[in-house]
């Protein structure tokens, strides 16, 4: 299996986890309904975090061989649009009534946190074949 496909593999992995934690997500906002802002925001970051998760993976540049200065600025524009959908995410938070910003922030870096520990061990570039680092 090649490195683009374990890649691949393993990003299905983690947005399927992230469907699952939203469908948990959901089902805990149905059945709780005692702490139904925190679910309310929570909800919200996590629709914010489906949003890490495209910008930082959908719009990779994973076969277009973009490098340099173009990849730079691709970064440069993913991570200013990440910041932006924050704010738009907390703005809506606070001036929502029945929604916690706290749990919506959470629901936000959730995003980052599934990317981070879904693509920690292929960062890590464990091969068994030589000339891995």
């Amino acid at each position: 299996m090649s490195d683009i496909q374990r890649l691949q593999a393993r990003l299905r992995i983690v947005q399927r986890v992230g469907v699952g934690i939203a469908f948990l997500t959901v089902l805990a906002w149905l059945i709780f309904r005692n702490v139904q802002s925190d679910m309310n925001g929570l909800l919200l970051g996590e629709l914010g975090g489906a949003y890490v998760f495209y910008s930082m993976v959908r719009q990779g540049h994973l076969r277009d061989g973009l490098e340099g200065k173009a990849l730079f600025a691709s970064g440069m524009l993913g991570m200013f649009t990440r910041f932006v959908v924050l704010v738009a995410v907390m703005i809506v938070a606070v001036k929502s009534p029945h929604v916690n910003p706290f749990t919506t922030l959470v629901g936000y870096l959730l995003g980052f946190v599934l990317i981070f520990v879904g693509l920690y061990g292929f960062s890590k570039n464990e091969r068994s074949t030589p000339g891995g680092k």
